[in-house]
């Protein structure tokens, strides 16, 4: 029986609040080793584990018939993947608190570019509308769309995303074999068969869904993406958080306007007060990650730059950094590479990008 089972069955035995202390383990013994310690070993070696939590697992192990529970895997066609495997995200593994077990049902890799799309539950048409054309479009490109399966945006944006090439990604905030919505049932199916979709948990197969259950599934939404779009999002809503949470992990955010005077557009608003990129198209997300085959141009030509010119669009890639770091690269004052940088890019050379970052445009050296 794979090693990884025994982990899963802690879990469900300690719930989802012994998450810390059981990547703890994950690092320093086989599932196997753990599941059959001793009473005696586990307080003489793992003293770190609270007498609760002890007690408990040497309770209701012995009450779990573990052939019955690989066998519900396997019928479900689960596949676990551990905080140590090397296939669990890299993106994931870098946010502050990375789920040590993460339960998959379909075709999970990770691609070079990932946006998680979320928004209003209750939609409206516009916005339905606007998520099924970008995220299309974006899954044209080969970018990956993570959403969360809700009602109205996120259905929209799993839909569209399955039509383009990029894939897209269900996080749940229940277990992989529990559908909710039940109204999305149908689209549910279509991602866990598709080639390049799935749909993932951190929660145990059998968790039902709580309202306390879906800010921690939010986490898992951004740290999976390089970027979130926001769209559709009232001023108190988990469209927010996810943005939010986003931020804290140093992920870029991206807003649709909306009417000033309309609820639904309130979050979204304030995120671009806040710094969000307003978009109205995909190239907007595009340009902040140096992908720029999409623009139309001829390729630069640097010959014509003076020497302290060269020297900055030197240090400049589609990697976007702060002048800070350009400041430190280039060895010139601060003052001479603010001026250098505006000339750059109001000359067409540079860009700046989310987070007071820049980005060179020159795609055709």
């Amino acid at each position: 029986m794979k090693d990884i089972v025994f982990w899963s069955l802690v879990q469900r035995i300690w719930g989802i609040k012994g998450n810390k202390i059981l990547a703890n383990l994950m690092g320093a013994l086989r599932g196997a080793d753990f599941w059959d310690i001793s009473p005696i070993q586990l307080q003489r070696d793992l003293a770190y584990i609270p007498q609760q939590m002890a007690s408990l697992f040497l309770t209701e192990r012995k009450r779990v018939n573990i052939e019955y529970e690989y066998l519900k895997l396997n019928k479900h066609n689960v596949k676990i993947i551990g905080l140590n495997d090397s296939n669990y995200p890299k993106r994931l593994k870098n946010i502050f608190d990375p789920p040590p077990l993460l339960y998959v049902r379909g075709n999970f890799t990770e691609t070079n570019l990932a946006i998680a799309v979320v928004g209003a539950r209750k939609a409206s048409a516009y916005g339905k509308k606007t998520a099924l054309r970008l995220t299309e479009d974006l899954s044209k490109n080969g970018v990956q769309i993570i959403s969360g399966l809700a009602r109205g945006i996120d259905a929209c944006s799993h839909q569209a995303a399955l039509e383009g090439t990029g894939g897209t990604i269900a996080v749940l905030g229940s277990g992989v074999d529990i559908v909710y919505p039940r109204e999305n049932l149908r689209l549910f199916n279509e991602i866990i068969n598709s080639e390049k979709s799935a749909v993932i948990s951190e929660f145990p197969l059998g968790t039902e869904p709580m309202k306390h259950y879906f800010p921690m599934r939010n986490r898992i939404i951004s740290g999976l993406a390089d970027g979130i779009l926001v769209i559709e999002a009232r001023e108190k809503s988990g469209s927010l958080i996810t943005a939010e949470i986003g931020l804290e992990q140093g992920k870029d955010v991206f807003a649709v306007p909306g009417p000033i005077d309309n609820a639904l557009y309130k979050g979204s608003h304030r995120l671009i007060k806040d710094g969000a990129k307003l978009i109205d198209n995909v190239e907007d997300i595009f340009e902040e990650f140096g992908q720029l085959s999409l623009f139309k141009g001829e390729p630069i030509n640097s010959s014509d730059l003076d020497s302290a010119e060269k020297t900055i669009f030197a240090v400049l890639t589609s990697e976007p950094i702060t002048i800070e770091q350009i400041i430190i690269k280039s060895k010139l004052p601060t003052q001479e590479v603010l001026r250098l940088l505006s000339i750059l890019e109001i000359r067409g050379y540079i860009k700046q990008v989310i987070g007071r970052k820049y980005i060179s445009l020159n795609w055709g050296d």
